[in-house]
């Protein structure tokens, strides 16, 4: 079949045009619409009357001539889903629910995911049949007892604490029905936040659809500093007249220390190598693992009415529906790029009713403190949803100083705030050592939390800052 393919199209090709010449123009070579390109997309191209440019375009692409695509022989399959069953696989997906953005704690961020989404994701607007994942949007009346009520439902799943990677080639064969207010969405996020909040440890958009545009989509990646010092760049891809969204394509990226790439079918229209996150070396953030996000959002800022609200008429004759048929994820053979290790953990941070913040910098967190506020956590550096096992025995280890005496409480707490280490220490302008081991009663994610609201009246101690260095958790 292969000699078949290259004899063929060599016999039709009038003239060799490099893979450079074409991919720019983002033609369309898929003739068939079967996300497969092959020796029958060349003859409905020929019957259909395909010009002359897309006749040699199709030909250069089966022969190979200088195209950048993805070569299986450089890659080893590592981890995929080929929604084979009849259910979602929960040993590698977890659902996330509702409308609010929390974080691993359960705790309130925001409404919409920070983003004015309207529906509520739950776990019963997905289906696995024939080999397809299907997430269903839905017009439909939804109550929560605490989030409130909602007219949209929708599905976001992903693969945190059950998968995740540095590097390599991720690739998603999918398809989205159009409609205005449809936001779908392939896309990863850290394993751990090791460089700090969103978006100082990053975010990579594999693909992000509009509804209401079906033929482009965009490539991203968010870095910089924590919100609102975050940042980001992005490329669109523009399909061919008549293709879109709403046909099978296969979107992926390739992503090396250094430099990331986004192919739609193998077609390369994205390069991005300039980036950083704020106090760390090139290539943090993304030098550590991701794990991947599939999900259909409903209105909001990307694709939303005002920025905000889902078009009704959308979903005038029924449901619409972000199908996905693999994700496949491949390491590149011979390939040394692992996690970045840490000198110091980097912590998130809260925040209630003070005025601070929390600098992750190489091998050390700064905490800046105006006013401590009134509670003794009103000012926090966290390390969060560490995983732990029960009877595991963990060390907390760190140094610290602060340009004024102070006290601070040093906890290791369950989603209930059960404490399962609790020290307050003493620290000066003298930099000091501490170590803690902790033993755990269950399997449970638990936070880290260096409190250092208003303990012991340090409310009246005035502005000040704290640094933390060579945290590690182990």
């Amino acid at each position: 079949m292969k000699a078949l393919k290259i004899l063929t199209a060599a016999m039709i090709l009038l003239a060799s045009v490099p893979f450079s010449a074409y991919a720019g123009d983002s033609l369309k070579m898929d003739f068939n619409n079967d996300g497969i390109i092959d020796i029958f997309d060349m003859i409905r191209a020929r019957k259909s009357g395909a010009s002359t440019e897309d006749l040699r375009t199709l030909g250069s692409y089966l022969l190979g001539n200088e195209m950048d695509a993805f070569s299986d022989s450089d890659y080893e399959l590592i981890w995929s889903d080929e929604f084979n069953g009849n259910k979602l696989d929960e040993s590698k997906w977890s659902y996330e629910l509702g409308n609010w953005k929390l974080d691993d704690s359960g705790n309130y961020i925001t409404n919409g995911w920070g983003n004015n989404e309207q529906e509520f994701y739950t776990s019963q607007n997905t289906e696995v049949k024939d080999g397809i994942l299907t997430i269903a949007g839905r017009k439909e009346s939804w109550t929560d007892e605490k989030q409130g009520s909602y007219d949209y439902t929708s599905a976001r799943i992903n693969t945190q604490h059950k998968f995740s990677v540095c590097g390599g080639r991720i690739e998603v064969r999918a398809r989205c029905d159009s409609g205005k207010s449809l936001w779908p969405a392939i896309w990863m996020l850290p394993e751990d936040n090791a460089y700090g909040g969103w978006a100082s440890s990053g975010e990579i958009d594999i693909m992000e659809g509009w509804g209401s545009t079906p033929e482009k989509i965009c490539g991203t990646i968010h870095f910089g500093g924590a919100w609102p010092a975050n940042t980001y760049l992005t490329n669109d891809y523009i399909f061919k007249n008549g293709d879109g969204t709403q046909n099978w394509h296969t979107y992926s990226i390739e992503w090396e220390r250094g430099e990331i790439r986004w192919y739609v079918d193998d077609i390369l229209y994205s390069t991005q190598s300039e980036w950083y996150s704020e106090g760390f070396s090139f290539p943090a953030p993304f030098d550590q693992s991701f794990y991947v996000i599939l999900n259909l959002a409903i209105g909001g800022h990307f694709d939303g009415i005002d920025g905000i609200y889902a078009d009704p008429a959308t979903f005038e004759n029924g449901e619409k529906h972000f199908d996905i048929d693999y994700v496949r994820v491949y390491e590149k053979k011979d390939s040394d790029f692992k996690p970045s290790e840490m000198t110091s953990l980097s912590l998130d941070n809260y925040i209630e009713g003070a005025e601070a913040s929390v600098l992750n910098k190489e091998g050390c967190t700064i905490v800046s403190i105006m006013n401590a506020g009134e509670l003794e956590y009103a000012v926090m550096g966290l390390l969060r949803s560490r995983e732990v096992k029960s009877g595991e025995k963990h060390t907390l280890s760190f140094d610290v100083s602060s340009t004024v005496p102070r006290n601070m409480v040093v906890t290791a707490e369950d989603s209930s705030y059960t404490r399962y280490l609790n020290e307050k220490v003493e620290i000066t302008s003298e930099k000091k050592h501490f170590s803690f081991d902790v033993t755990f009663t269950a399997d449970m994610l638990a936070d880290i939390k260096f409190q250092l609201g208003n303990i012991d009246n340090a409310v009246a101690l005035g502005t000040h800052e704290v640094t933390l260095y060579n945290i590690s958790w182990d």
